[in-house]
């Protein structure tokens, strides 16, 4: 025992005179003394199961509270609707974003009533969503519906040509009389969601910010989403990199001479659409911001491709996706197809590897561990730390 190191088996001495004089303090009662004195000697009686009561310091109170926070029916009935809050908003906005709302009906509605109930659905639905988000305690939504209101302030002269003016606590009003004498293009052009800067446009990019967790999807189920989008926007890449090549638009005939490859183009075209159309099904439903914001981008620069990709057969359809027109397509020129092909996959390459970047990461984040042995999700914090700009 002569060999040990006492400050090797008690840290040192003046440590164990410290712990000593501790535990001095705490059966004397002095330490008991000092904690009642410093909390005060308030006490609130506490009804135990059986109906007996006991007594609670002040300190106890504050840790039961730290442990269980009490949420008060409005905020858990807000934090209940924000959801479906917030789908309706979404549903509102896609009405004034499709092209259908502003045509003529078979049924006798015409275009200026049916744009002019879309436009009383959105003020509705923004309202709802925004008074909700106030009582609402869900970040991820809340920043976003927040970020929405922030742009809308923004575009307030804009609105205010449609009849939307806003009201001092933010929500909106609609005046049905200023509308009668709008042009219904001048609606159609201010959410226009293929025009980066129209005011749809940054409404849809907030909106899409929010998580699939925020609004009610299971964790399967958005983890399975995350997983569609990596496979899908990995194998568009992949097409992409064909279409831009100019080995795909040469072939061998039978004589050996060099010919144009329609055939095979053809073939390549209709993967990349079928592998285009799949990532925006996919891209579309996920929280995370990198993945909705270059999507919302490619999606955009498509739509300023439409006219080019007609002349060769491709068509975009209301909601972004492609379609092909074969007989369009073999009737096309060489050298149109060729030409316009490569411009469009060059202009939309960087996005889509920035769709399968950001996917890829939120799907690698989900096999990691915290400390305290939950899974982190490090697009969620992104998520939200970028949906507070």
């Amino acid at each position: 025992m002569s060999g040990i190191n006492t400050n090797s088996l008690f840290g040192n001495t003046s440590g164990l005179a410290g712990m000593l004089g501790d535990y001095s303090a705490i059966r004397s009662g002095s330490y008991g003394k000092l904690m009642k004195s410093y909390y005060g000697e308030q006490k609130s009686s506490i009804s135990s199961g059986s109906g007996s009561s006991r007594s609670k310091t002040v300190l106890d109170e504050v840790l039961e509270e730290r442990r269980n926070p009490k949420e008060s029916k409005e905020v858990s009935a807000a934090n209940s609707k924000l959801s479906t809050s917030v789908s309706t908003f979404k549903n509102a906005l896609g009405t004034l974003q499709s092209e259908n709302t502003y045509k003529d009906t078979e049924n006798g509605l015409d275009a200026r009533s049916k744009v002019e109930n879309a436009l009383k659905s959105y003020v509705s639905a923004y309202n709802d969503a925004v008074t909700t988000a106030k009582k609402s305690t869900n970040l991820n939504m809340t920043s976003n519906v927040a970020g929405s209101m922030e742009a809308t302030k923004a575009s307030v002269e804009a609105l205010s040509e449609l009849g939307i003016s806003m009201n001092g606590d933010g929500t909106l009003a609609f005046d049905a009389n200023k509308f009668k004498t709008i042009e219904l293009d001048t609606v159609k052009n201010a959410f226009d969601g293929n025009a980066a800067l129209s005011y749809g446009s940054k409404i849809a990019s907030r909106l899409n910010r929010i998580s699939e967790k925020s609004t009610s999807t299971s964790k399967t189920d958005s983890s399975s989403t995350t997983v569609a989008t990596v496979s899908n926007s990995k194998s568009l890449m992949e097409s992409i990199e064909s279409l831009k090549g100019s080995d795909l638009y040469t072939t061998k005939d039978s004589n050996g001479d060099s010919v144009f490859n329609r055939d095979g183009v053809r073939s390549e075209l209709s993967k990349f659409i079928e592998f285009y159309n799949k990532t925006i099904e996919s891209a579309k439903k996920s929280g995370v911001s990198g993945v909705n914001s270059n999507l919302t981008t490619l999606l955009q620069k498509t739509a300023q491709y439409t006219k080019s990709l007609a002349e060769i057969g491709v068509s975009v359809e209301s909601e972004g996706k492609l379609s092909l027109n074969k007989t369009v397509f073999d009737d096309a020129a060489e050298d149109k197809i060729k030409t316009n092909l490569t411009s469009y996959a060059s202009s939309i390459e960087t996005n889509a590897r920035l769709v399968n970047y950001y996917s890829t990461t939120q799907n690698n984040s989900t096999s990691s561990y915290s400390a305290a042995g939950t899974y982190t999700n490090s697009s969620d914090i992104a998520s939200q730390l970028y949906g507070q700009i």
